[in-house]
């Protein structure tokens, strides 16, 4: 832009801002005629113009003695022209009393400039009431505009507290660490005993059962039943066999118990025998809730089901019990060792015993040890719950507590007549349980609520075998109580010495002048929130003081203001803001500030990633994995179609929400590890010697060769995210980075029914496998042919609107 070029628009500028706002763009319509490039330079100057900030600088600003001199554009002084007057002045500029500047004088003796004569912080128009201040909401992006002011006034202020703030900290961390691992160690050692004995006691009931199951007379009996049922005689000829009386007969002196319950199944998943007196379910199929389990004990495996509520199977069928009750099913095989029928047993006192186990570890009601199923349901009576049911607490009474309290936070009902109860409504799990079912073994010294809204401290177990989990909690308020104490002593003492030094700092700052306020690019946001912090990155949520739009704003941390990191900033957001697809974030704004803060506003996602999604309700449907894979490949179709690989797509990049017009709608972000598949120079100037991305799901070639760019690699990242949304759990699982690298590289995952606990589709399994293929080539070559492969399973696997809303109403 030339000097000429700028004067014009500078002259348009000031003009134009002297005119309200519905006139504005009517005067430079008819001033700049067909110029529209200099008309859009003029509205960029006039939107990020602000009036408020303006009229501050302005009424701070030294003001105009005498049209002596005017100071010109450069800053240099010039003498005044002969022609003193603006619009309309229609004295004669020979006549000396004319030729005198318009001026009015204010209170403080300043002269009211025209526009022309006016810097660009002047007032526009005069106002009768003060701007509203928005200071407070830009503080966290304002300049530091008192530093000369109480720069004196500070170093006394860090005389005086920092020495007793560092040492008061430094004593109180070291208080709060060793009460932490105190904690840590307690839970830790309780939870693994608790754990130990559940499952040495389930173990050993098996070990019993089966034992049974291997008594000569009994195994015979069931293989004349097994032969007399095949042989597809009467019905009632089965139901009035002597050999079921007996069968009971042997079980009763084995367990030594008369109330002992059984039923026995043949490989044809049929009854053939059964502890009841009307033997009504003889001769009829297996209930399907049971059949997987009867599944896998006729593979050779034994089962423990439970503890659960009965409910009626058939038709007439009563449950002897209404306590929870815990049953074993185990094979029964004939002289050869085949299967030939599996064996059900209950009713001996399984579930007081396993009850106890839990009671006992609850050390007089300190603390709470309860045992959970994959559904979330407290399958135990544990101490606290009972407590609070018999107080009236809960919508359960106490007696049904075990296996049909959900375990999840608490709602409460707020009125007359049910104030302040405790309710179990459909929400999500607490994250003790979220972590079981997810089969982390963790301790938790972060406070988090329990079901009854408590915060409180755990530890969680998951047995494999069992298929349970083991959960201790404490009280936080218990647990850290002496840790309380030191804090409110040293922050009351913090208290005092801040209230001190800032009564002395302030009658300090006092006698120090004014400074200007600074205006900063990013003060049109409200900052409401620390969202979190990456390793570049600070992001915040903003919203817009203008559109009132939620946004998220990322600022590039203040530690990595180094060349090579801005070039990594500047080069994210100019990638993220290339894509169009709506399964992509969307980029808003990026800039940089006077102060070479780096940031970029994005579009604000709600939802819950993959990896919440999955930690709440397990594993998930085909369809709906199809269905969000789908829209994964739209947001990467388009970034491949550009020429740009993510390199880091997993679970935790991946967000999930409800559209209430389309169901399940997915949206790919952060693209910090992105890359062009040819580098422009102007854009992609980092170096990268080392692979980039989270390592259980990279594909193999990525660690071979980190530099190398190949679409298939986002396949292969695609093929894990699908692995874990069927099964529950990443690919491949090693705490060791080297034995991961080595099962990456060189194993296959373990089959998708075997996590699932069910089969799957074939051709699922294909697809999920084929772009986890080792070698390159052997993958999908595209994400187009990708696509249309899951539009073909779609057809056979559909995900409805419906399905996802009741999902959202209950994990959501």
């Amino acid at each position: 832009m030339d000097a000429a070029r700028y004067a014009r628009i500078r002259e348009l500028f000031l003009a134009t801002e002297d005119l309200l706002p519905p006139q504005q763009q009517e005067f430079l319509i008819r001033e700049v005629g067909d110029d529209r490039e200099l008309l859009d330079e003029v509205n960029s100057l006039l939107d990020e113009h602000s009036a408020e900030f303006a009229k501050i600088e302005g009424e701070s600003a030294v003001p105009v003695a005498a049209p002596i001199a005017a100071v010109t554009e450069f800053g240099s002084a010039a003498k005044p022209s002969g022609d003193t007057t603006r619009r309309g002045d229609s004295k004669d500029r020979t006549n000396p009393k004319s030729s005198k500047p318009n001026r009015k004088k204010n209170g403080d003796g300043a002269i009211t400039k025209h526009g022309a004569q006016r810097t660009h912080a002047s007032p526009r128009h005069k106002s009768t009431t003060p701007p509203k201040s928005n200071a407070g909401n830009n503080q966290i992006w304002a300049a530091r505009t008192r530093i000369n002011r109480r720069r004196n006034s500070g170093w006394l202020w860090l005389a005086a507290l920092l020495p007793t703030a560092l040492i008061g900290w430094w004593t109180y961390r070291q208080v709060e660490t060793m009460i932490e691992q105190t904690v840590r160690t307690e839970l830790k050692g309780i939870v693994d005993s608790v754990a130990l004995s559940a499952d040495r006691f389930l173990a050993q009931r098996v070990g019993v059962v089966q034992s049974w199951s291997r008594q000569t007379r009994l195994r015979q009996a069931v293989e004349e039943l097994n032969a007399i049922a095949k042989s597809d005689p009467p019905l009632e000829q089965l139901r009035e066999s002597p050999l079921i009386d007996e069968i009971h007969q042997q079980l009763r002196e084995l367990s030594g118990s008369k109330d002992v319950k059984f039923i026995i199944w043949n490989d044809s998943y049929r009854t053939i025998a059964s502890w009841s007196t009307d033997v009504i379910d003889v001769g009829r199929p297996i209930h399907p809730k049971g059949a997987a389990n009867l599944a896998r004990v006729l593979s050779g495996e034994s089962v423990v089901a439970g503890p659960e509520r009965l409910v009626e199977a058939v038709e007439g069928y009563l449950p002897e019990s209404d306590r929870p009750m815990i049953s074993v099913i185990v094979p029964i095989r004939d002289a050869a060792g085949d299967t030939i029928a599996s064996m059900m047993v209950r009713s001996i006192g399984m579930f007081d015993e396993f009850n106890q186990i839990f009671a006992e570890s609850s050390v007089g009601g300190q603390l709470d040890a309860y045992a959970i199923n994959r559904d979330g349901l407290m399958i135990t009576e544990s101490v606290h719950a009972v407590s609070m049911a018999t107080l009236g607490q809960f919508d359960l009474p106490a007696e049904q507590i075990a296996a049909k309290l959900r375990v999840s936070d608490p709602g409460v009902v707020i009125d007359e007549d049910n104030a302040g109860t405790i309710v179990r409504q459909v929400r999500p799990v607490t994250v003790a349980v979220a972590g079981a079912i997810g089969g982390e073994r963790d301790v938790r010294t972060v406070p988090y609520p329990n079901y009854c809204g408590e915060p409180v401290v755990g530890a969680w177990r998951w047995l494999d075998g069992m298929d349970i989990g083991v959960i201790v909690e404490e009280s936080a308020d218990r647990a850290f109580g002496p840790a309380r104490v030191v804090r409110f002593s040293f922050l009351t003492l913090g208290s005092l010495l801040t209230l001190t030094a800032f009564l002395a700092a302030t009658k300090i700052a006092r006698t120090s002048t004014a400074d200007h306020a600074a205006i900063h690019p990013l003060s049109r946001y409200e900052i409401q929130e620390q969202l979190g912090s990456g390793g570049l990155g600070v992001v915040y949520k903003a919203r817009h003081n203008q559109l009132g739009r939620d946004t998220a704003m990322k600022v590039l941390r203040g530690d990595r203001h180094n060349h090579e990191d801005r070039l990594r900033f500047d080069r994210e957001a100019r990638l993220a803001a290339s894509l169009s697809n709506p399964h992509s974030v969307q980029i808003y704004d990026y800039g940089h500030s006077d102060e070479g803060e780096a940031y970029c506003v994005m579009q604000f996602l709600r939802g819950l990633t993959l990896q919440e999604v999955v930690s709440r309700s397990g594993h998930q449907p085909i369809g709906r994995m199809l269905f969000v894979l789908r829209q994964i490949c739209d947001a990467l179709g388009e970034a491949h179609s550009l020429g740009l690989l993510h390199r880091d797509i997993k679970p935790q990049n991946i967000m999930l929400s409800l559209d209430p017009s389309v169901g399940d709608w997915g949206v790919v972000f952060d693209f910090g590890l992105a890359k062009p598949l040819q580098p422009d120079a102007g854009v992609y100037q980092t170096s990268e010697t080392v692979w980039a991305g989270t390592p259980m799901y990279m594909a193999p070639e990525r660690f071979r060769q980190p530099g190398v760019m190949d679409p298939r690699s986002d396949i292969y990242s695609v093929g894990c995210v699908a692995y874990y949304l069927l099964c529950g759990r990443p690919p491949f699982i090693e705490s060791d980075p080297e034995s991961l690298f080595a099962l990456i590289l060189s194993e296959q995952p373990i089959g998708i029914a075997i996590h699932r606990g069910q089969q799957v589709p074939a051709a699922i399994s294909d697809m999920v496998f084929k772009c986890m293929a080792k070698r390159a080539d052997d993958r999908y070559a595209t994400i187009a042919e990708l696509c249309r492969v899951i539009d073909h399973l779609r057809v056979d696997h559909p995900w409805s609107i419906d399905e996802a809303r009741v999902w959202w109403g209950h994990h959501g």
